[in-house]
């Protein structure tokens, strides 16, 4: 694997032929599955389940043995932040990748995939579902990146994201950063423990936590190797209280 630099970015360069890029609307389909016209469906461990996707990592469904609503947090990828326009790397405004972070959702809801639950928890009560289709075809699309927490990821998803930066697909048209921040917390969210923020590395696909100390401002702008993201504490990233930098 040898390393180019794009706008100013690093990005890998796989030594074997690039699988080829697709569009914005993935063109295969599981067999057997049809493209949805309707209310977006996935297939989980055999059974068709209305969905409805918060974005392109996370879907809600209820569950009709118990009627209860059921979150899922997708394995192995990660689509940027849907609640506003929080994230910021070389060239692009924060509002432009927004715009992104939404196509993702829209990419998800396209199609019918075939997931299954993982039995492992996805953080904050959330099911750990794997769809790999659509974790292939999303990386490839260019709206997400390769998200593993305890080790590289898989050199499919990391063949996928250099496909992706090398047609300057999605939210890598104006080049890659090596690192991208997911996730800020402040030191006053929980006063008793270290704050942590969550970093990919994108050269291995792997997304580690970094702890501190440091308090931040709500809306405050926080830079971290080469990329940034606004800090909005999570309750007031939606409804009434939303934050003045998401309005």
């Amino acid at each position: 694997m040898t390393m180019i630099t794009i706008f100013g970015f690093w990005a890998c360069t796989a030594k074997h032929n690039p699988t080829p890029p697709i569009q914005a609307e993935p063109q295969h389909t599981p067999e057997g599955v049809e493209n949805i016209s309707v209310a977006p469906q996935v297939i989980l461990d055999g059974v068709t389940v209305h969905v409805d996707w918060d974005d392109g990592d996370t879907f809600s469904f209820v569950d009709t043995n118990t009627n209860k609503k059921v979150k899922a947090r997708l394995n192995g990828f990660n689509t940027l932040e849907s609640y506003g326009p929080v994230h910021q790397w070389g060239d692009w405004t924060p509002q432009e990748l927004f715009q992104i972070a939404k196509e993702a959702g829209e990419f998800a809801r396209k199609q019918v995939w075939v997931c299954s639950d993982t039995q492992r928890g996805g953080g904050y009560g959330r099911i750990l579902v794997d769809c790999p289709e659509l974790r292939i075809a999303i990386l490839r699309a260019g709206l997400a990146h390769p998200f593993s927490v305890d080790r590289p990821a898989p050199e499919t998803d990391l063949i996928a994201l250099q496909t992706a930066i090398e047609n300057k697909s999605g939210m890598w048209k104006k080049g890659a950063p090596q690192k991208v921040i997911t996730s800020l917390h402040s030191q006053d969210e929980k006063p008793d423990k270290d704050a942590y923020n969550r970093i990919c590395d994108l050269t291995i696909g792997q997304c580690n936590v970094e702890t501190h100390t440091d308090v931040y401002a709500t809306c405050q702008r926080v830079c971290l190797y080469d990329s940034c993201m606004f800090y909005v504490p999570y309750k007031q990233r939606y409804g009434e209280q939303r934050a003045s930098c998401l309005r």
